[in-house]
């Protein structure tokens, strides 16, 4: 049934009406969300997605748990502006200035940080999975229990930056030099860091099951109570490292350094330990059950309680019965 003429047009005005409406309370909106913004400084709970603030003063300004989704911010001043809890997946804040900005409980799931300035930001309990920060400034970051899984981290600089309960999950830290960090009881379960330089790192109760420390440097580490099954440490270098307690099963060390290391009382069930110079090391009670031991050099090594095949098991002084002097004693 064809429309009559005249109420054609007064459908036409009506929508025209409701148009200039919706286009008015737009316009409304956007002009009071600019007010919060450059006048009271207070922009939380707003509803950003799709706005565009360009031209406006970002520093300092209170976006806590504002949605700011799929929002271009690249290259923008939001220097210690305060993110808390706010919704800021998809975000794009490439080469952006975050210096000392707090974006604890904030969700940046798949947000572009590449070249970005996040010197002093606060991150503990932020989600960054699949993240882009390579090449992103950390110095300093507080990423206390931050998700990080299968962020891009290449490049990006970490030094004094805390991972305290962090959360690395897959992600890529190959070559990075991270001496000193503290990475206490984070998880880095199937991370790349091949070639990575932990030396004198705090690894304490680190998940590292699963991952790839090729040629990796550890000296002086501390991994104690460390998980470690079925990592990849082929030719690392753990040299002084301590190893109390941590869980190395089924752990591939093949010709790496692990000289005068504390291993008291760890497990090395069904390693693989061709090669490896444990000469001078603690290993006190260490469990060996179906190790692969060829090649394996402890002169000097204590073995106390350890179940070492054929180790020297003498009763009376530990210390006097347990100093293997040459490989061939054992």
């Amino acid at each position: 049934m064809k429309t009559p003429h005249g109420n054609h047009g007064l459908v036409q005005a009506l929508l025209g009406l409701l148009l200039s409406t919706w286009a008015a309370s737009s316009l409304a909106l956007d002009s009071e969300t600019k007010s919060r913004i450059l006048d009271t400084r207070n922009c939380k709970a707003c509803r950003l997605q799709g706005e565009n603030l360009a031209g406006l003063d970002l520093r300092s300004v209170l976006f806590e748990q504002a949605d700011m989704r799929n929002m271009r911010l690249a290259g923008r001043n939001l220097s210690r502006a305060v993110f808390k809890g706010a919704n800021l997946s998809g975000v794009d804040l490439t080469g952006a200035d975050l210096s000392e900005t707090d974006f604890s409980e904030a969700d940046l799931t798949g947000a572009k940080l590449q070249g970005a300035n996040l010197s002093g930001a606060i991150l503990v309990d932020a989600k960054l999975m699949k993240a882009d920060l390579r090449n992103a400034d950390l110095k300093g970051a507080q990423l206390n229990g931050t998700k990080l899984t299968h962020a891009l981290l290449s490049g990006a600089r970490l030094r004094e930056a805390n991972f305290f309960e962090t959360d690395l999950t897959g992600t890529n830290l190959k070559g990075q030099v991270l001496i000193g960090l503290d990475l206490t009881s984070s998880i880095l379960r199937n991370a790349d860091l091949t070639g990575v330089n932990l030396s004198r790192a705090n690894l304490d109760s680190v998940d590292l099951r699963g991952a790839n420390l090729t040629s990796a440097l550890l000296l002086e580490a501390n991994l104690n109570n460390a998980l470690m099954d079925g990592a990849r440490l082929i030719r690392a270098n753990l040299s002084h490292a301590s190893l109390m307690s941590a869980r190395c099963d089924k752990a591939d060390f093949s010709l790496a350094n692990l000289q005068k290391v504390n291993a008291l009382g760890a497990s090395f069930i069904g390693a693989n330990l061709r090669g490896v110079r444990l000469m001078d090391a603690d290993l006190t009670q260490a469990k060996f059950r179906h190790a692969s031991l060829e090649g394996l050099l402890i002169k000097g090594a204590m073995v106390c309680e350890s179940d070492l095949p054929l180790a020297v098991k003498r009763k009376g002084s530990c210390a006097e019965a347990t100093f293997i002097t040459d490989v061939d004693d054992i």
